[in-house]
C-alpha cells in the first residue's frame, strides 16, 4: 500500500486542493505536514489553516510547533523541509509499504499514476525519482527540460540519515541502498507530475523566497524584481530553461477563512518532535 506525505505552508495554498485530490486516486493515506510558523519565523495564517483543515476531512494534517531556539531551530533552512518528511513518516499507518514524498506544488496526474502503479515493478526498487514537467510564472509556460524531484521510496529502506540528508529528496535517493531508477515516466513515456513551484505572481514569489529553504543561495529577490520588470521572454532565471506554451493542467483553489475546529489535525509541540526524532534515529 502507498501513502503520500505532502510538505505544505499557506504560501502554497492555491496548489493544495488539487494536490490532495489527485493523490487520493492512488494513496491509502494522505498526510499533510505544516508548521505553525513559516520557516522565517512568521506566524502562519491561523484562519486559513483552520479553513483548509475543515475543507479536507479525508486528510490527516500534522501541525507542529516551530521554534527558533529549540534544539532543531539552529539548523540550516533546508532542515525544515526534512523535518516535515520525518514527522509525516512517523504517522504512517502500519500497512503502508511505499511512500511518495511530494511538495504541495507538485501535482500528480492521479488516474494515470494509479494505472502506472498497477504495472510498474515497484517491489524491485528501493526508490524511484519521478519525471515531472516544470513551470514558470504562469501555469501555461512549461519548460522543455524534464526534472525528477518527486520521490517514491520503499518504507522499509528508509532510515533517519536518508530522510534528513542536507540535499533533501535527492540526498535521500542517493543514500538508499538497492535498485533505483531516475526520470521514471508513465506508460506512455511522458511525465505524470506537474511542478509549479515558480508559478506565482511577483508578490507571492517574493514571499516564497523570503522563507524558502534555499533562500541563502542567490539574491532571489533581486532576480524576481528584474524578471517582473518585463514580459516573460521564454527563459527562466532559476535554471535557464526554454519554454513552450501549453494548456494549463493546474486548477488553483481558494479557501474562505474560517475559525471552525476540525478533528483531522494532530498538534505537536517541540517535545513531541524531539521524541519523534529520537524514535526514528535510535529506535527509542
Amino acid at each position: 500500500m502507498l501513502a503520500s506525505i505532502i510538505n505544505f505552508s499557506t504560501n502554497e495554498a492555491p496548489f493544495l486542493h488539487q494536490c490532495i485530490e489527485e493523490a487520493m486516486h492512488f494513496s491509502c493515506q494522505v498526510v499533510v505536514v505544516v508548521a505553525d510558523h513559516l520557516f522565517d519565523g512568521t506566524p502562519e495564517n491561523r484562519a486559513l489553516l483552520q479553513s483548509i483543515y475543515a475543507s479536507h476531512p479525508e486528510v490527516q494534517f500534522i501541525e507542529y510547533e516551530w521554534s527558533k531556539t529549540n534544539f532543531y531551530g539552529s539548523h540550516s533552512p533546508h532542515y525544515w523541509h526534512n523535518i516535515n518528511r520525518l514527522i509525516g513518516t512517523h504517522f504512517l499507518k502500519k500497512e503502508v509499504e511505499d511512500v511518495l514524498f511530494l511538495d504541495v506544488d507538485e501535482i500528480v496526474e492521479g488516474r494515470r499514476f494509479a494505472s502506472f502503479l498497477k504495472n510498474f515493478p515497484l517491489a524491485d526498487c528501493v526508490a524511484i525519482r519521478l519525471a515531472c514537467y516544470w513551470y514558470f510564472r504562469e501555469e501555461k509556460y512549461r519548460a522543455k527540460e524534464i526534472e525528477d524531484t518527486p520521490l517514491l521510496v520503499s518504507r522499509k529502506a528508509l532510515h533517519y540519515d536518508a530522510i534528513m540528508h542536507p540535499e533533501e529528496r535527492a540526498g535521500t535517493f542517493h543514500l538508499l541502498e538497492g535498485k533505483k531508477e531516475r526520470l521514471v515516466t508513465g506508460e506512455d513515456n511522458l511525465p505524470m507530475i506537474h511542478h509549479y513551484s515558480w508559478v506565482r505572481n511577483k508578490e507571492a514569489l517574493l514571499r516564497k523566497v523570503q522563507c524558502w529553504g534555499h533562500r541563502g543561495e542567490r539574491d532571489w529577490e533581486a532576480l524576481i524584481e528584474k524578471e517582473f520588470a518585463k514580459e516573460f521572454l521564454g527563459k527562466d532565471f532559476v535554471h535557464g530553461y526554454d519554454f513552450i506554451e501549453v494548456e494549463p493542467y493546474l486548477k488553483p483553489a481558494t479557501y474562505a477563512l474560517s475559525n471552525k475546529k476540525s478533528d483531522n489535525v494532530t498538534f505537536l509541540n517541540t517535545r513531541d518532535i524531539h521524541k519523534i526524532d529520537l524514535a526514528l534515529r535510535f529506535g527509542t
